[in-house]
């Protein structure tokens, strides 16, 4: 026993009686002497750990203890807590009876310590990966790391650009001091440490009465009055600049192992990472929020397909105006040629192949929609590229540049002599006319005609009587009819024009102005619908560019919220929210709140119900 380099016990008698070698003396530390006294004594402070150990080899029984917490006072100068594994082994007396116990000791505290950071780093990892928020980030590493260092408060704070001010935003605590979150100047930490954190190096202070960093009685003074007798505190240096930093603070003078400002140095580096991580996805959000908010109003096709798979991604809620079918129905590029004019598949076919080489291109095409009609589509497509400069995807704003100019005249009469005369009349005072013999050759293409009025001589049978009023209003058409008959003097003739879709019923013997004064009042219906179109749209596009927060109080704005309740609702000021309000009507071009939610509505923004609490 007395020749072994590990520390070794030896135990007699029935009383424990306690012997130990040299090696086993720092295991002591300044403790009284306890060579000769009961093992019971010599161990008090882990006699409820190792006691039924003992007891067991007292029985003959071999065994052993693995990692086991020893406290040890001023070791090295200062208390510490260690580990270590014990093995116990019976020793025999004369009499062939176990008269003690032999115990080796082997110190594993390194092992241990190494053992504890790697799982603390991993399970800190596991943590933040989860985390989107930048501020629940430095939250939750403060909180694990001042846990797991069993300190009296951990945070992480940002510098600013100049240098002269540190923000930490949150920090943890164990509930027995304040926290430190807040504005300071980095000169409330003095000079000394200011100029150490400047060039990189971590401070550690073991208690701030004896470290020279803290000699100057202001600096103490401030240390102490804020709870930070011990402290570490690790800088983060970007592009040469003091960016930010991890604190951890102790009321109580600690002496900091190497390991342990290793960890906060590290932990510092991670948090940093995440804080960036973080605020980039958070960022993304923001961005794609916008582009959503900015697609879902724009009059134009937005849309983005997969350059692999030709599966669309995103494609934006104008396609079901322009094109005349449901979002849902569209799922890949062969779906969307279907609906191209067969006259230019080949073409729009052409064009992707030329994007996916890496071009940008602008071109034109037309699309069938399921009721017949026709569009003319102006189309930029153009290559998205990954990281690595391939194509990964596809994107392509589509434009419906069919032209609608509102005077346009259709001609439907079967008599040769009157159709002409028509037509003639009405090009005179300046309409474009198109003239067809009957009804059904002007139902063939009513889908594809651009908006425009119908005028409809009833008389001759060709015009199949009120086939063509009564279609086009089932088909919901932008393109009136005026009918001419002939009543002779009964009123149910017109009546029964109107019922069946036309906007004016005329005589045939009526007078040139009264044709034309129906005509122009028709085609001004159509131009009314096309303003209304226009302003909503107008409308749309500038709700897009509003901000997250202005269309969060738009929608609680539409929905009867007031400032106050609306700030309650967003967490904000209602001062904020009445500037909020003031750039919504600025930018929609409102004079006041009923004239805003007017507008809103003929736009075609949904009121969005809001929490019964609100």
């Amino acid at each position: 026993m007395l020749r072994s380099k590990f520390p070794t016990y030896l135990v007699w008698g029935p009383e424990l009686i306690t012997f130990y070698n040299d090696a086993s003396l720092p295991l002591r530390g300044i403790r009284p002497e306890a060579l000769g006294q009961p093992l019971q004594q010599a161990w008090a402070e882990i006699w409820d750990v190792v006691g039924p150990t003992i007891k067991q080899a007292l029985r003959g029984e071999a065994t052993y203890l693995q990692d086991v917490p020893v406290d040890i006072v001023q070791r090295k100068g200062y208390p510490e807590q260690t580990w270590w594994t014990a093995s116990f082994s019976p020793v025999m007396a004369e009499t062939g009876t176990v008269g003690g116990v032999l115990i080796i000791l082997q110190e594993t505290t390194e092992r241990v310590l190494t053992e504890q950071r790697l799982r603390f780093l991993v399970d800190l990892s596991t943590r933040l990966r989860g985390i989107a928020e930048a501020r629940e980030v430095m939250a939750t590493t403060a909180e694990q790391l001042g846990r797991h260092l069993r300190a009296s408060r951990a945070g992480y704070g940002m510098v600013s650009e100049n240098g002269e001010t540190l923000v930490v935003e949150r920090d943890w605590t164990d509930s027995a001091i304040p926290s430190c979150a807040g504005e300071y100047r980095s000169s409330d930490f003095g000079t000394l440490i200011k100029s150490e954190l400047n060039a990189g190096r971590t401070v550690r202070i073991d208690d701030i009465l004896a470290d020279p960093l803290t000699a100057e009685e202001a600096i103490a003074g401030e240390f102490l009055r804020t709870g930070k007798r011990a402290s570490i505190i690790a800088p983060l240096i970007r592009n040469g600049r003091f960016v930010a930093f991890f604190y951890v603070h102790q009321t109580q003078p600690r002496h900091w192992r190497e390991d342990e400002v290793a960890l906060v140095q590290e932990v510092a580096e991670r948090t940093w990472t995440s804080v960036l991580r973080a605020r980039a996805e958070t960022a993304l959000r923001n961005s794609e929020q916008l582009f959503r908010q900015f697609a879902e109003h724009a009059t134009d096709v937005l849309w983005v397909v997969d350059a692999n798979t030709r599966g669309f991604e995103y494609i934006s809620p104008a396609y079901e105006r322009v094109w005349g079918r449901p979002l849902e129905t569209i799922r890949s590029r062969i779906q969307w040629e279907e609906s191209v004019h067969p006259d230019d598949r080949e073409r729009t076919t052409q064009v992707f192949r030329g994007v996916l080489q890496g071009e940008t291109i602008t071109h034109e095409y037309r699309i069938v929609r399921p009721d017949g009609g026709m569009r003319y589509i102006h189309a930029t497509v153009f290559p998205i590229l990954d990281g690595c400069g391939a194509i990964q995807r596809i994107g392509g704003i589509a434009r419906d540049v069919t032209q609608h100019d509102g005077s346009m005249v259709y001609v439907v009469d079967g008599n040769e002599a009157s159709r002409q005369e028509l037509s003639l009349r009405l090009q005179e005072a300046g309409y474009q006319v198109k003239a067809f013999v009957s009804a059904q050759a002007f139902l063939d293409v009513a889908p594809v005609l651009v908006a425009g009025c119908v005028v409809l001589d009833a008389r001759a049978p060709e015009a199949g009587g009120m086939r063509i009023p009564k279609e086009l209003k089932g088909r919901r058409a932008g393109l009136p009819v005026v009918v001419l008959g002939e009543a002779h003097g009964i009123i149910s003739v017109g009546v029964d024009a109107m019922k069946a879709g036309a906007v004016d019923f005329l005589e045939t013997s009526c007078r040139p102005e009264q044709l034309l004064e129906a005509v122009a009042s028709a085609l001004a219906s159509i131009r009314d619908v096309a303003e209304r179109d226009q302003t909503a749209e107008h409308i749309r596009a500038q709700v897009a560019l509003l901000s997250v927060r202005e269309r969060e109080v738009l929608d609680r704005l539409l929905a009867g919220g007031t400032n106050k309740t609306i700030a309650r609702d967003l967490g904000i000021s209602p001062r904020t929210v009445e500037a909020h309000r003031a750039r919504i009507m600025e930018r929609l071009g409102a004079n006041n709140l009923p004239e805003l939610v007017r507008m809103a509505l003929a736009a075609g923004l949904h009121v969005k119900p809001q929490d019964s609490g609100s």
